[in-house]
């Protein structure tokens, strides 16, 4: 048994060893530089410039080459060319489309800003999740290197006589069940590493890696007022539906622009090829009927679609304003739930777990005794764990919802 433990130790000692430790400010670079999704979406800035600069175009001239002939090809008479050059005007068609162009670019910008907010922070909670993970699998271990050396001694005195073959077999099925959770521990470490591996873009070895730094949270919380301040100033969403409102004032002003009269010139010559032969010069202004702009259907609905991004605003500001509430109440609960807890209750935790493992070994309480009491302390242990990562969840959150950038404490 003590070769078998010793070896898997051994086991365990090389892993880490060979774990690739990393910061959050290392893998939050990572991850702005090379998450795939990410660099996608960075693309929509560059549709939208160029969506800009299509819009800046006029309208194309139109050639026209005709060639002209009577019924009776024997006499030559009636054979002509015509050649004819023509163009629409329109007038403000042009500068509204580059408007609403524009527009649509500034949405696009705060669209990618509204995304890398709420990117940022779940690249933000699964590195959380992955020192979670750290502390649990590393209290596992512990647990199971402590029931390991109880279950080693225990073979020793009963082949000794010491102790009774149950007291033996209990220690040795604890040391089963501690491994399990042990190896459960170390899955769910390896599965939270490959997450930081895809959203750094790399997931070669990913499950190797280490993360460095602590679940406290040391930073200064301010009151609730001032969050809300900053979110109505800072979050993106915010903007979005400000931006939507400025595209709907443009798609108005350029439905307004293509409703207008447009004009139509058109320059031509027809060279007649028969004796005698002569040249027609021509030119032609038409302007379009607008008999369709008789009907107020679209215009209703340009005007509807104005009033309604202008109260969407209204809307998004309550949700932000809600959010950041209900954030900065998880925090605060949060926060609570975690000072619950105490290095000198853990370490006084820790002390009983000591005497009753000393005195289970001079044979003065039975292995069950010692057992709930390192059960118990375990429990204690992962909510501790549980409740500091909740607190840094939260304090993610919050920073989410004011809207501002942040970083995590190292």
């Amino acid at each position: 048994m003590k070769k078998g433990l010793f070896i898997f130790t051994l086991i365990l000692a090389f892993t880490t060893a060979n774990a690739q430790e990393i910061s959050y400010g290392e893998y939050m670079e990572r991850v702005f530089n090379n998450n795939i999704a990410l660099t996608a979406k960075k693309m929509d800035i560059d549709i939208a410039d160029a969506t800009v600069k299509s819009s800046k175009v006029y309208n194309d001239p139109t050639i026209a080459l005709t060639y002209t002939n009577n019924e009776d090809w024997s006499k030559g008479l009636g054979q002509g060319i015509e050649f004819e050059l023509s163009r629409t005007f329109t007038f403000g068609v042009r500068r509204s489309r580059i408007d609403l162009a524009e527009s649509e670019r500034t949405q696009s910008i705060a669209l990618l800003e509204e995304y890398m907010r709420n990117f940022r922070a779940d690249a933000t909670i699964a590195y959380l999740e992955h020192l979670r993970a750290m502390m649990l699998f590393e209290e596992a271990r512990e647990i199971y290197n402590d029931l390991s050396e109880v279950a080693a001694n225990d073979s020793i005195r009963y082949l000794r006589g010491d102790i009774a073959q149950s007291d033996w077999l209990e220690s040795r099925m604890a040391q089963g069940v501690a491994k399990n959770a042990m190896l459960t521990a170390e899955a769910e470490l390896c599965n939270s590493g490959i997450k930081l591996g895809y959203y750094m873009g790399e997931l070669e070895n990913s499950a190797s890696l280490s993360s460095t730094g602590s679940l406290e949270i040391t930073g200064t919380v301010a009151t609730l007022e001032h969050y809300i301040a900053s979110a109505l100033e800072h979050r993106a969403d915010l903007v979005v539906a400000l931006g939507k409102a400025d595209i709907a004032v443009a798609a108005q002003k350029f439905n307004k622009a293509q409703r207008r009269p447009e004009l139509d010139v058109t320059l031509g010559a027809t060279y007649n090829i028969a004796d005698p032969d002569f040249t027609t010069i021509k030119a032609g202004v038409a302007m379009p009927l607008k008999f369709s702009n008789l009907n107020k259907g679209a215009r209703l609905q340009d005007e509807l679609l104005v009033k309604q991004a202008n109260i969407e605003i209204e809307e998004a500001r309550l949700i932000v304003t809600a959010e950041v509430m209900q954030a900065y109440n998880n925090f605060k609960y949060a926060a609570k739930q975690s000072e619950t807890f105490s290095g000198v209750m853990l370490s006084d935790m820790q002390q009983v777990v000591n005497s009753k493992k000393i005195a289970y070994e001079v044979g003065e309480i039975p292995f069950l005794d010692y057992l709930i009491v390192q059960r118990n302390e375990n429990e204690m242990r992962e909510e501790y764990i549980n409740a500091l990562f909740e607190k840094a969840v939260a304090w993610v959150e919050l920073q989410r919802a004011t809207g501002i950038g942040f970083s995590f404490g190292e």
